[in-house]
């Protein structure tokens, strides 16, 4: 398997990690900086990623993964531009919720059907 591919691969669950740990050093006072724009989490790498999907068939967890990060992005992009009434801490909380949610219907996903998730 080419480098390219297992980038593309592993992009989403990336995105993901560096999201995470990003939002909650930030939230913590830890550091001062957003660094996301390193993994490029917007509108059009998720485009990208659904169209990856289908080309390399890559399987359910996947397409899940980068829904995942969507939704993430979409409640951040909601607060940014409508600040919504809660804390800094609580949207962190919601952003973990959702990351929770996901990885629990890809797990039930995956006793369901025999599908390797690597």
């Amino acid at each position: 398997m080419s480098f390219l591919v297992i980038l593309i691969k592993y992009m989403p669950v990336i995105q993901m990690v560096v999201m995470l740990v990003n939002d909650t050093l930030y939230c913590f006072d830890v550091i001062t900086v957003n660094f996301n724009y390193l993994t490029g989490n917007s509108l059009l790498t998720t485009v990208l990623l659904y169209a990856c999907s289908s080309v390399f068939k890559f399987g359910n967890w996947y397409r899940q993964i980068v829904t995942a990060n969507f939704v993430v992005m979409t409640i951040g992009q909601i607060d940014i531009h409508l600040r919504l009434p809660m804390t800094d801490f609580q949207l962190l909380l919601s952003y973990y919720i959702v990351c929770i949610l996901f990885l629990f219907i890809i797990v039930i996903n995956k006793f369901k059907s025999k599908e390797s998730c690597i």
